[in-house]
């Protein structure tokens, strides 16, 4: 609408009520969307305290491993200041003063974190939340995962070795003539010389011949050194008794050598199986392969700190048998040594059993023989129990802690109680000439059986039944590109052969071809069924089938 009767449009009433109702508009709009910018902004856990009223105090930086600084600053509260936020920080920093306020608490979580980040591997999840918060964490995630229950056992188990290891070089030194007349250094270095290198030599051919299985048992063989290093220990304390008798002084040079053998043993042993663990501590604590080296490292300087807690306790006990047996008459001599006897054995029986509880701890999760054996055990009782496959409960079968507190630590006595209850043992990675020449198919049959894999594909493995150095075996042998994930299905399916035959050979009493051609093909049957609903149930116990490692004579097929 024009108006006519006003010189000028500025003039005009009308004109300025559409301006007025344009600027209200406007401001409605600006409102609504300054108010959804500052719940946006209050809502940002980045930057809640900015429009907050609440005084800035301090500014914390922390570490993953626990440790922080904190700034404090003077009573700063930006609701004070003006609406840039940029310029009111320049004017708060232009025209007051900051000071680092340091007391008693900060210096002793100054020594706390110092001391964690020299022992303790660093734990991600602790980053963030309150420094209290942090610290109680920090505590559960170590409590919960059993490290710290490991590291304690582990450490004073490490102690005990070395105050038996002093008194264990004493006794060396009293042997090869330190202190008696007569003795000269050449001997001394002869005796030395030779003791090291039965160990070097012994250290050699341990490797070669048990270094493919160490990681199939990493815990049997970890106790295994342990329980070497103390054999060790204790033949070079009584190699020195026998200098005193003429009829077995020439023993002295072969016990030492002996005790020096099986602490080389140990020595192979312990690092080859202490690098699993502490990738097994790694992937607990740290949730990645890659924080080996630093777990590593940590257990390292513990070890330094308590070895040499070792070294001094030992240096005095030393002292005290020493002083006992210059000072004391016949009679009370006889009663130090009694007491010597008895601290060395009880050292050897703490060791060996802080040793037991710490390896409890470790739950390994992938499959060696025992594991498989007793999971594939659980899971065909199951099976046994429940017609309808896909409802067979996750929960009954045992998760990798549940195993590792009744894994055995020695070796075989699993393959000995087995071998008394099967009639078949199970021998993974033959080679294709005992395969051949043992089952009990012919020799054109497994040929073509090679072939037909060759061409068609399917499992990269065969498995068969016969006799093996006068053993009823089922025997398997792998072809080149088989996986971890196919050694346990194999495994599967030769205990579903063995359950087969055992069946048949109850009923029918004797194993023919037939009836073992009969039990194979029922197994292959089975198979086709039960490995998806093993696998998945497996998986969802917390194992995994991707690192599976069971006895085998380690031989693969590759045909050319």
């Amino acid at each position: 609408m024009k108006c006519k009767t006003f010189s000028s449009r500025q003039s005009c009433p009308l004109y300025h009520q559409n301006q007025f109702a344009k600027l209200a508009v406007f401001v409605i709009v600006c409102g609504g969307n300054s108010l959804v910018l500052c719940d946006a902004l209050s809502s940002s856990p980045s930057w809640n305290d900015r429009n907050s009223s609440k005084p800035i105090t301090k500014i914390i930086s922390r570490k993953g491993d626990g440790g922080y600084k904190t700034f404090a600053l003077d009573h700063f509260n930006p609701s004070d200041d003006d609406n840039d936020v940029g310029g009111g920080v320049r004017s708060f920093f232009q025209t007051h003063k900051t000071s680092l306020r340091i007391n008693h608490a900060e210096y002793l979580h100054k020594l706390k974190s110092a001391l964690r980040s020299t022992f303790f591997p660093t734990i991600p999840s602790i980053a963030g939340g309150d420094v209290q918060d942090g610290e109680r964490r920090w505590q559960d995630v170590l409590a919960q995962s059993g490290y710290l229950k490991y590291m304690i056992c582990d450490n004073l188990q490490d102690l005990s070795t070395s105050l038996r290891s002093v008194l264990a070089t004493q006794r060396i030194l009293e042997g090869v003539g330190v202190g008696r007349t007569g003795a000269t250094a050449l001997s001394a270095t002869l005796n030395f010389l030779i003791r090291d290198g039965c160990g070097m030599i012994a250290s050699l051919l341990f490797t070669s011949l048990a270094a493919s299985s160490f990681r199939r048992n990493v815990k049997r063989w970890k106790y295994f050194a342990d329980y070497m290093v103390d054999i060790g220990i204790t033949l070079e304390i009584i190699a020195p008794s026998v200098l005193s008798s003429s009829e077995l002084s020439g023993w002295f040079l072969p016990l030492l050598c002996l005790g020096n053998v099986c602490k080389a043993l140990c020595g192979v042993a312990a690092g080859a199986c202490g690098g699993a663990i502490n990738l097994y501590w790694a992937m607990k604590l740290m949730g990645t392969e890659e924080g080996i080296s630093e777990v590593s490292a940590k257990i390292g300087a513990q070890r330094t700190v308590v070895g040499g807690a070792g070294l001094v306790l030992a240096g005095f006990v030393a002292k005290w048998l020493g002083a006992s047996d210059g000072a004391t008459t016949a009679s009370n001599s006889a009663g130090t040594k009694k007491l010597w006897i008895g601290l060395y054995c009880c050292l050897t029986f703490l060791h060996l059993g802080l040793n037991w509880i710490s390896l409890k701890l470790v739950a390994l999760d992938w499959m060696n023989g025992w594991r498989m054996q007793r999971i594939v055990d659980e899971f065909l009782s199951l099976v046994e129990k429940d017609e309808a496959y896909d409802q067979i409960e996750t929960s009954k079968l045992s998760t990798p802690l549940d195993l590792s507190k009744v894994e055995p630590l020695f070796f075989h006595p699993d393959l000995r109680e087995r071998n008394n209850q099967s009639a078949y043992s199970i021998r993974m990675g033959v080679s294709f000439n005992d395969f051949a020449r043992h089952s009990h198919q012919t020799l054109q049959t497994t040929q073509a059986e090679v072939i037909h894999n060759r061409r068609i594909g399917g499992d990269h493995y065969m498995l068969t039944v016969g006799a093996l150095r006068n053993k009823n075996s089922i025997l398997i042998c792998f072809f080149g590109k088989n996986s971890c994930r196919e050694k346990a299905k194999a495994f599967l399916h030769a205990r579903l052969v063995e359950k087969g035959l055992a069946k048949r050979s109850q009923s029918e009493g004797s194993n023919s071809d037939t009836l073992i051609k009969e039990s194979e093909e029922n197994a292959a049957r089975q198979l086709e069924v039960l490995w998806p609903i093993f696998e998945e149930k497996v998986i969802k116990a917390g194992w995994n089938l991707d690192k599976t490692e069971c006895s085998s004579d380690g031989y693969e097929i590759h045909v050319e």
